[in-house]
């Protein structure tokens, strides 16, 4: 033992990186702990129990620092209703008003900066994040209900998120300047108070924007304190105002106001169709929406899953953070002939579970956020018992927004009205001969957030992945925590607008990279809708999405042509479509891809622009159909070199846009009252959100990002692990 103690460091195998090396040289991982080793996690313990009785105050954080106008109300903790965690002044209509005109200066004071000033700062906010992580996490426990484990998981997501944007600036700065949009709206929710609070401005700052931030309303106390530690760092007061408060009398102004560049928004897919139909109306066509919102997760284990393995991942998947993730599994399949092993360890596992007060070390399973979630999810348990659908579920504490974990037998994904944000699992059985048509069934349902996979059967992990619709998959581990720089995090359909939080297309969506256009709206005889379906209908992109030469026969079809049209193909040409391994930890494989959008509309106004827009969308893999004067002279090249393409001469009627099936995105150039409309349309459509591209050529807003995770350890070994053994 003593040998083995004398070699120190010597002692690791340099082959395999340490924790806070696994992203070096770009950044620093952030510090985590080992729960189980008490020499790593005893300082932490002692941090937090400083904080154990303290009381934190949130209220309106403007420009100036004016005392707050509204009244205070207490701030209670989900574990106990008679504990009070603090007060929050919430924002009265005044104080939005205020931090509205106020961020105009702030957001010319903070784009004035350079950028690598900017990033410096950022980084600067991280590492008091870390110095601060006994409060921080103190903090999530007593006002969100979060356990020791997850309370340490929010902060580092905190941290990685600011030193990852950071470096992103000073990327996207080196290989493609640009400039900031605005002023921007945050808008955070519970579930992860901290991290995202701190994401999507990290992200929104880094690019030079001016931010408004508004925090849940369960969660505003680890918010205010997050900013003060900003200010700490030495963020100017208007380039960041914190406002508390409800919808109504927060976000729906903010949302609605027309000096507004963009909202950056996470919760349910209900309020973010609201705020596409605000910013619609009201801010300009070009006004960014980045949404991520739930999902109907589902994770499907064959026969040859290592059932131990497997288990372990469904509980802390469906109930670690009791449920309360965007990405937590709802809906297990669990193959006919594995069945009964896997009922009987996994509900043999969940007597194990410790569910209380997540203040101490030893707790499982936390409360729900509040008395609402508590009343709401509880509701459902009800109906499912009533209905003779329960299969297990546990005792509960009865002080405290507590909610029983719970199994509920169902047949299939379309037995699931809605998304239970908590502790319930449903779970069905299927034939192995039937694997395609679970995968087509959850595909069915719209939603495209995670997805999970238990199997030893290589063909069969391609097979599902080559065909499902999520944005982060995850084969033989669980399907939560996503790792910022290793697993970026989003997802697709009613589950979020994309680009991907954490990832390479993130930090650019909040600036901008060329100059507003001006365009005239098209004019011509409207095209009929029955005319412009019937031409969607016909397209099938299959075949050409899986040429790995597209980009050359476009450009063979389009030789000699210049302007917009040259643009857009070389710019198609230099975006990156190949798939990017990215780093991780070793047993671990992380890759993302990009995938074709889907149909998208090509209205020009005019015809080579239309062309400009569709070579790009061609470009990625995606059909398209131009609709402009001239669109069809201007596009038989393309048919003819056999693209997915049709072409209609005339215009669309905006309100064609609010019924069209079968259209993923549509592109129309400019800022202008006829972009106006179109948007204005498309926000009233019912289901995803189908965005408008009003740039003549991006490139990347014509593919969606979907990242897979692979456990590759779990099916037997680990051939990078192996190599590294002398």
């Amino acid at each position: 033992m003593a040998e083995v103690e004398a070699l120190g460091d010597q002692i690791a195998n340099p082959a395999i990186r340490q924790p806070g090396e696994l992203f070096l040289p770009e950044r620093r991982n952030s510090k985590g702990f080992r729960v189980n080793e008490p020499a790593s996690i005893i300082p932490l313990h002692e941090a937090r129990a400083a904080f154990a009785q303290t009381t934190w105050r949130a209220a309106p954080m403007l420009a100036g620092s004016p005392a707050p106008k509204g009244t205070g109300r207490k701030a209670i903790s989900p574990a106990d209703p008679d504990r009070v965690v603090g007060e929050v002044f919430e924002a009265t209509a005044e104080e939005v008003a205020a931090a509205l005109d106020a961020a105009q200066d702030g957001f010319k004071e903070w784009s004035a900066r350079p950028v690598a000033e900017r990033a410096e700062l950022l980084r600067q906010i991280a590492d008091l994040y870390e110095a601060n992580i006994g409060e921080l996490t103190a903090l999530a426990t007593r006002e969100a209900g979060k356990t020791v484990l997850d309370g340490i998981a929010e902060v580092r997501e905190a941290v990685d998120f600011l030193r990852f944007y950071a470096n992103e600036a000073e990327r996207l700065e080196d290989e493609a300047p640009g400039q900031p949009r605005g002023v921007f709206v945050c808008i955070s929710p519970w579930n992860f108070p901290l991290a995202i609070f701190s994401g999507q401005i990290a992200a929104a700052l880094a690019a030079g924007n001016a931010v408004l931030a508004k925090p849940a309303e369960q969660t505003p106390l680890i918010a205010a304190r997050a900013v003060e530690l900003m200010r700490e760092a030495g963020l100017p007061e208007a380039a960041l105002q914190l406002l508390p408060g409800d919808g109504p009398t927060v976000g729906g102004p903010l949302t609605a106001d027309s000096r507004i560049a963009g909202v950056c928004f996470t919760g349910s897919t209900q309020v973010a169709q609201i705020i596409h139909k605000a910013l619609a109306a009201n801010a300009g066509p070009d006004a960014v929406l980045i949404a991520e919102t739930g999902g109907l997760n589902a994770m499907i284990v064959d026969s040859t899953a290592l059932t131990e393995q497997a288990v372990r991942d469904i509980l802390i998947s469906a109930l670690q953070s009791a449920g309360q993730r965007c990405s937590a599994l709802r809906m297990l399949y669990v193959q006919e002939g594995a069945r009964e092993r896997l009922l009987e360890m996994l509900f043999g596992a969940m007597d194990a579970l410790v569910i209380g007060d997540p203040w101490n070390e030893d707790i499982d399973v936390s409360p729900v956020i509040d008395a609402e979630a508590q009343k709401e999810i509880s509701g459902y348990i009800a109906a499912q018992k009533k209905a003779g659908r329960l299969m297990k579920t546990l005792p509960v504490p009865e002080r405290g927004t507590f909610v029983a974990p719970t199994v509920v037998k169902v047949s299939g994904i379309n037995d699931l009205e809605r998304e239970i944000f908590g502790p319930v699992l449903h779970v069905a059985t299927f034939k192995a001969v039937d694997i395609d048509k679970v995968v087509d069934a959850i595909n069915a349902r719209g939603y495209g957030l995670t997805f999970g996979l238990h199997t030893r059967i290589d063909d069969r992990v391609q097979q599902i992945v080559e065909r499902i619709h999520v944005g982060n998959t995850y084969v033989n581990r669980n399907q939560i925590g996503a790792i910022v720089g290793s697993q970026p995090f989003g997802g697709e359909g009613l589950s979020g607008t994309g680009p991907k939080a954490g990832g390479p297309l993130y930090v650019d969506r909040f600036r901008r990279t060329a100059k507003p256009e001006a365009h005239d709206a098209p004019r011509g005889a409207a095209i009929a809708a029955e005319q412009l379906q019937s031409a969607i209908r016909g397209l099938d992109a299959r075949n050409w999405e899986a040429r790995p030469d597209r980009v050359s026969v476009l450009r063979k079809a389009l030789s000699g042509k210049g302007g917009a049209i040259r643009k857009a193909l070389t710019e198609t040409a230099a975006f990156d479509m190949s798939p990017q391994t990215l780093p991780g930890p070793t047993g671990e494989s992380n890759r993302l891809s990009v995938y074709p959008r889907g149909t998208t509309l090509c209205l020009g106004p005019t015809a080579d622009i239309a062309v400009a827009q569709a070579v790009q969308a061609l470009g990625s893999g995606c059909a398209a159909v131009m609709v402009a004067p001239g669109a069809q002279a201007a596009a038989r090249p393309l048919a003819e070199a056999a693209a997915p393409i049709a072409a209609l001469d005339g215009t669309v009627s905006a309100e064609t846009l609010t019924e069209l099936d079968g259209i993923s995105s549509v592109a129309a150039a400019g800022a202008s009252d006829w972009t106006r409309e179109l948007r204005v349309a498309l926000a009233k459509r019912e289901g995803p959100v189908v965005p408008l591209e009003t740039q003549t050529v991006a490139p990347t807003r014509y593919v969606v990002e979907r990242h897979l995770c692979i456990d590759t350890t779990a099916a037997g070994g680990n051939a990078s692990l192996l190599a590294s053994v002398d």
